[in-house]
């Protein structure tokens, strides 16, 4: 026997707010994402691109924070560690955000610095991207990891 079709309208009422309810209790369980991207550079050639990126590709960064696309941005440069010495850092709800946010910002670099540099990519021969889920930190305690 077939159900009818004011059955199925029913049941489909009945499951689907549910199993949407379900999904976005799972996606704001989430832990963000966090993107690594390490490269391994000429320390001797990295103080223009360093500028660069202060000046340039920092502004875009911020805007892109403060639009919500990203949690946040930032780099680092070793002072005593592996042939990886200088890494990027982003962190977002997903991996698409991160995506979408390098994407918008390649545009906008390219809109707004069609001259620029390559920025790492051209000091840096190797580079490499990881992503991750973020573990518990210090910052998920009540008021925060600082006085």
């Amino acid at each position: 026997m077939r159900p009818s079709p004011a059955c199925l309208g029913l049941v489909l009422a009945l499951v689907v707010p549910g199993g949407l309810a379900a999904q976005q209790a799972q996606e704001a369980d989430t832990p963000p994402t966090l993107r690594l991207s390490f490269y391994q550079c000429d320390m001797n050639e990295l103080d223009p691109t360093m500028e660069q990126i202060e000046t340039m590709e920092m502004p875009i960064w911020n805007e892109l924070v403060a639009e919500g696309m990203v949690m946040s941005y930032g780099h680092f440069v070793h002072a005593w560690a592996s042939e990886w010495n200088v890494g990027i850092y982003t962190v977002a709800a997903s991996i698409e955000d991160v995506l979408a946010a390098t994407e918008e910002f390649t545009s906008r670099m390219e809109e707004r610095h069609p001259d620029a540099a390559l920025g790492l990519n051209q000091v840096c021969p190797a580079h490499r991207d990881g992503f991750y889920l973020m573990g518990p930190s210090t910052d998920d305690q009540e008021g925060g990891g600082s006085n």
